[in-house]
């Protein structure tokens, strides 16, 4: 049987564009005590930008 849970999604204005973009998932980690550093775009794949900065 799938494990079934709400999933959550959040609209979010992008102060570039101007254009409101849904963030899905945005409070799944909510309770973590993972932190996401500032500059992480969380509408673009997250693991290719980390891998981006660790190549620096």
């Amino acid at each position: 049987m799938a494990k079934s849970s709400a999933q959550s999604a959040v609209m979010v204005r992008d102060a570039k564009t101007g254009k409101t973009v849904i963030v899905r998932g945005a409070g799944a980690l909510k309770d973590s005590d993972l932190k996401i550093r500032k500059g992480v775009d969380l509408t673009k794949p997250i693991s290719s930008q980390t891998l981006k900065d660790r190549r620096k």
